[in-house]
């Protein structure tokens, strides 16, 4: 019975050393997939930076790339131009129809705040007078009841 469980421990023993040399030959083939796979990188920007160089010699690839940027520059501005358009469009519309634009209605809310905001201005000013003038009645209203009750 005891070399059974020799065998046992023995075959168990086998079977984990075995997992654990299968473990680190995984974590060695990954370790060289990782360095293989950085070092393809590397080399295919290398690989693709120089062939643009090399393609950027050529007038028909020049000529392409002025091209792209000149409908891109002519597409902008007609875009800008359509835009132009739309709104202007939309302008004539609201006015036909009598109703404000956004900028019409931001202009008249910079007005209204700024009308609020003296408002405010002015009633406190109004409020701060009338306090002084209370104070002044009362402090006269004093001084003129006790030399009326003396009379």
């Amino acid at each position: 019975m005891t070399q059974q469980s020799t065998l046992l421990e023995d075959g168990f023993d086998r079977v984990q050393a075995a997992f654990k040399s299968v473990e680190d030959e995984v974590q060695k083939v990954q370790k060289r997939f990782e360095s293989r796979s950085e070092k393809f990188s590397t080399d295919a920007n290398k690989r693709i930076k120089s062939f643009q160089k090399e393609l950027r010699k050529y007038p028909a690839v020049k000529q392409a790339e002025n091209f792209q940027k000149d409908f891109s520059e002519q597409f902008q501005a007609r875009s800008k131009r359509v835009e132009k358009q739309i709104g202007n469009s939309i302008e004539s519309v609201l006015g036909t129809l009598q109703i404000a634009s956004r900028g019409e209605i931001n202009k008249l809310d910079k007005k209204l705040n700024r009308i609020n905001r003296r408002l405010k201005t002015l009633d406190k000013a109004i409020d701060s007078a009338a306090a002084k003038v209370t104070s002044a009645k009362s402090a006269s209203g004093t001084g003129g009841a006790s030399s009326k009750n003396t009379a």
